[in-house]
């Protein structure tokens, strides 16, 4: 091997003997092998698995610079070949995952606590009812863009865009609002031309959600036919097994979203004193705990742990977070506002007005 003093002069040729016993490459290593070691500039690899300890050493192995490198098309089995069913997620979404992923030992309660909030959580049963309305709704919204207007090419482009879900999802929204979709998404694909759009599916989601942001009003109240403030219950599912499994998971994720408010507001949660004080009269109260529940259910759907109601406007990164995220912020506002009308109708405190006569006092 041939080396050269780095910012020197002249080379030096090492024996083969010398290279076996005491040279090594080190330019790649696990990271449990770099555990204490420091080096100028760090380039670490991460991926959905990767531990939180491990990011830890990874990211702080070098003096003047650490540089993560994030795995966003992650195939567990990428011998058989399904890249095309891998679901891509943004870097920070892969970052979050990893922070919450703990690779130290647990104690055998510690383990059953944390396996029964993931069985329980929000995430888990959003996810879990979003796929079982998808199955149980996609015959009939694909029937509907069918009969939108969007020609042949256009439906196979749409099909195969990243943004037919929360389409999708924006159907279930407008029904769960009691609007007519099969009325107006014909309309709306008429409305302008989309042979400059790059991605059909976001253009509509786009359009649909205007459209129905107008047709709701500008007031709106907590709809009823959103799953804890959040998620817009899927309409005209005929398949009693689907139907049966939907309903369990929206009384699930109700029942969550509830036990966490409470939870929060008898444990003065910081987050919680953002909302307004509790009002006094028992109607109201009832009103800002629904309230609370919404900002509850979105804090455990996305796993917020900032003492802000719904951490900073820069972590949302999907869609889906995005359109959660202002249904959260009007329920904040809506809280605040109960909040605040419970202080007004408080009765005003007795004033004692002492009145004292002196005579000889002419006017």
């Amino acid at each position: 091997m041939t080396v050269t003093r780095l910012g020197g002069a002249g080379t030096l040729l090492l024996p083969a003997c010398y290279v076996a016993e005491h040279v090594e490459l080190a330019y790649a290593s696990s990271a449990h092998r770099a555990q204490g070691r420091t080096v100028d500039t760090a380039h670490a690899i991460v991926s959905p698995t990767t531990t939180r300890e491990v990011l830890y050493v990874s990211a702080t192995r070098g003096r003047e610079s650490n540089r993560l490198y994030v795995d966003t098309h992650y195939d567990p089995e990428p011998q058989t070949g399904h890249d095309a069913m891998t679901e891509h997620v943004t870097a920070r979404q892969v970052l979050a995952s990893v922070l919450r992923h703990e690779g130290a030992d647990l104690a055998a309660h510690e383990i059953i606590r944390h396996a029964h909030d993931e069985a329980e959580g929000m995430e888990r049963l959003s996810a879990e009812y979003l796929t079982l309305a998808a199955l149980a709704q996609a015959e009939r919204f694909d029937a509907l863009l069918v009969r939108s207007g969007l020609s042949s090419d256009e439906l196979a482009g749409l099909g195969a865009s990243e943004a037919k879900g929360p389409l999708f999802a924006a159907f279930r929204d407008a029904e769960a609002r009691g609007l007519d979709i099969d009325a107006a998404l014909p309309r709306l694909v008429a409305g302008t031309s989309l042979d400059d759009a790059d991605d059909i599916a976001a253009v509509l989601h786009h359009r649909l959600e205007r459209w129905t942001n107008a047709s709701s009003g500008r007031r709106q109240k907590r709809p009823g036919n959103l799953i804890a403030g959040l998620i817009p219950r899927a309409k005209g599912v005929t398949d009693p097994e689907l139907a049966t499994a939907l309903a369990e998971r929206d009384h699930a994720m109700e029942a969550r979203a509830q036990a966490l408010a409470a939870r929060a507001v008898e444990n003065a949660h910081v987050w919680v004193g953002a909302l307004g004080a509790p009002p006094g009269d028992p109607t109201r109260r009832e009103r800002w705990l629904r309230e609370v529940s919404t900002v509850a259910a979105y804090r455990d759907r996305w796993h917020v742990a900032s003492a802000r109601p719904l951490g900073a406007p820069a972590d949302v990164s999907s869609i889906e977070q995005s359109v959660q995220y202002r249904r959260a912020q009007a329920a904040l506002r809506r809280a605040k506002a109960l909040g605040l009308a419970g202080m007004t109708d408080a009765p005003s405190p007795v004033v004692e007005v002492e009145v004292r006569v002196q005579k000889g006092v002419e006017r």
